[in-house]
């Protein structure tokens, strides 16, 4: 697999990754938390719950392999160059391999994130709902679960960029530096040869 074919694989599935990430900030949560639907403190914990589930399943594996595509393709880069390569050439293949190499980390950045920003939250959400489960009282205050799930949410949408931003850091380097580097070329043959004399 070539360089440029891991890197838009990279940003297919990291474009993947934004969109279901962004869903849930945008779509999910605030149809789950609106007053207007008037859920239950077990209800939006139920909820929560299965969302967590389901995220924790899918999201860190695409992560990893949407930074595994454009790792691969920053390695490729860097390890392809060689004499025969313009200067032109390889400028760009040092450009796209920083690109893709920020792209990877900025991917990956989801799991520190979660874990020393975003444990305590969930922690306390699990915890409330583990209550839900064991027989005994229920949670019963709505907004304490509410305000929960809120700050969660304002939480993921912070562990969401980075996700988001590599995937446009991926495109530019899939994408951003064709024309400007056949500029360059062009001038570069249009130069005439001086000789001196």
């Amino acid at each position: 697999m070539s360089a440029l074919t891991g890197a838009q694989l990279g940003l297919m599935t990291g474009s993947f990754l934004s969109g279901c990430l962004l869903s849930i900030p945008l779509l999910t949560i605030p149809t789950i938390t609106s007053p207007s639907s008037s859920p239950t403190a077990p209800i939006l914990l139920s909820s929560w719950y299965t969302l967590y589930k389901h995220g924790a399943l899918t999201m860190p594996p695409l992560a990893f392999l949407t930074a595994s595509l454009y790792g691969w393709s920053a390695y490729k880069l860097r390890s392809s160059s060689s004499s025969s390569q313009t200067q032109t050439q390889r400028r760009k293949n040092e450009k796209r391999y920083k690109l893709f190499a920020l792209a990877a980390a900025l991917t990956l950045a989801i799991g520190p994130f979660t874990l020393l920003v975003m444990s305590p939250t969930n922690k306390e959400l699990m915890r409330l709902n583990e209550i839900q489960i064991e027989p005994g009282p229920l949670v019963s205050d709505v907004e304490e679960v509410r305000e929960l799930v809120r700050r969660w949410n304002w939480l993921h949408i912070v562990r969401s960029l980075g996700p988001v931003v590599g995937c446009v850091v991926g495109w530019l380097g899939v994408f951003g530096y064709g024309d400007e580097e056949r500029a360059e070329e062009k001038v570069e043959v249009e130069k005439p040869n001086v000789k001196t004399g």
